[in-house]
Order: structure tokens, then C-alpha cells, then sequence
């Protein structure tokens, strides 16, 4: 059993432990320590340092995510939290501190960076390269052999079709649909998706 904190106590960090739990039902493996948090509430449960060496970075804007890594570096593990529920073949390669949430599907020959975020019922296809500290919102659809810079967000119900490339940092709307490829740092909006 590893001890483990949650670094953000938000909406995604209460999902986290959700997540947490779901994993522990069906075969036990971390002690939830409490939450690490830059802004304590008193209603949440704080870590004690000391006590867990293990944590997971909960936090979805990819840039604040790679700012917490940044602070706290190597001095932690930082395990792969993925829900039972999620289908991911043998052929996937992932990195380090992923958080993969219930209902996610990652079909084949896929590579998931470190500090990736996929959350709720979010399908992957084939040939799919995602760089780290990216997040990938609820019922996102990657559609095969697109590549996906690093720090990318994808919001809700998010399509991006076959084989475009998405840029480092760029953020894509909800509901948009990619049908091009994507500079880094742009926002996108809309279907067919557009940038300003």
C-alpha cells in the first residue's frame, strides 16, 4: 500500500479521490493521506508532510500542473492513477503521474506523456501521441494519428479529426471540432473550429 496525497483540492481533486476510491474497491493499493493545497479550505482534509511519498497532481490547467511539478520535482512518486473501467491495450505506452478517468478508451500503439489528464469517457485512436501535462477534458474524441503538443487543453465534447497536429500550449473549446492543424498557443472555437 502507498500512502498518497492529492496536490489541489478543487473540483478535480475531489474527482481524484473519487478516483482513488474506485481503485481501492477493486484491489486495494494507496492510503489517502488528504490534500495538498496552496489555498487551504478548512472543510478539506490536509497532508501531513511526512507522511505519504507519493502524490498525485490533480490540478487540469496544464500550465499550473507543470508549475506544481516544477516546485515539488523528484522528490515525490507520482503514480498512474487509472480507473477499472478504463480499456487501454497491451500496444499503449505511458508516461509518469497520469490521472485516467472512468469510461476512457485508448485503443492502439498510443503514447501518453507524463502528467496527462484524460478525463471522463474520453476516446483515443489509433497512432494518438500525446505530450505531457496536457488535459483532455470529458468526452473528448482523438480521432487516429493526430499528435498532440505538450501543455494542450481540450475541453468537453471536444472532436479533433484524423491525422492534424494540435501545438504546444494551444487550448481547444468546448464542443469544438478540429478540422485543421493547430499553431501552438491559439485558442480554438467552434465547429468547423476556428482561431483568431
Amino acid at each position: 500500500m502507498q500512502n498518497i496525497a492529492i496536490y489541489g483540492a478543487g473540483g478535480f481533486g475531489k474527482e481524484t479521490k473519487f478516483l482513488l476510491d474506485s481503485i481501492n474497491r477493486n484491489s486495494p493499493r494507496y492510503v489517502f493521506q488528504g490534500f495538498l493545497d496552496d489555498n487551504p479550505r478548512s472543510s478539506i482534509q490536509l497532508a501531513e508532510q511526512g507522511r505519504f511519498q507519493s502524490v498525485a497532481i490533480a490540478i487540469a490547467l496544464p500550465k499550473w500542473r507543470k508549475t506544481v511539478y516544477d516546485k515539488c520535482g523528484s522528490q515525490y512518486n507520482y503514480p498512474n492513477l487509472v480507473d477499472p473501467h478504463v480499456f487501454i491495450d497491451q500496444s499503449v505506452s505511458l508516461g509518469k503521474g497520469l490521472i485516467i478517468c472512468d469510461g476512457v478508451k485508448i485503443t492502439v500503439d498510443v503514447t501518453v506523456g507524463d502528467f496527462v489528464i484524460i478525463n471522463l469517457n474520453a476516446t483515443i485512436g489509433h497512432d494518438v501521441k500525446i505530450g505531457a501535462f496536457s488535459s483532455l477534458m470529458p468526452s473528448v474524441a482523438i480521432s487516429g494519428n493526430v499528435t498532440i503538443g505538450e501543455g494542450v487543453f481540450i475541453g468537453t465534447n471536444a472532436t479533433v479529426l484524423q491525422g492534424l497536429k494540435i501545438g504546444d500550449g494551444a487550448v481547444v473549446g468546448a464542443g469544438a471540432v478540429v478540422t485543421k492543424d493547430v499553431p501552438s498557443g491559439v485558442v480554438v472555437k467552434g465547429v468547423p473550429g476556428r482561431w483568431e
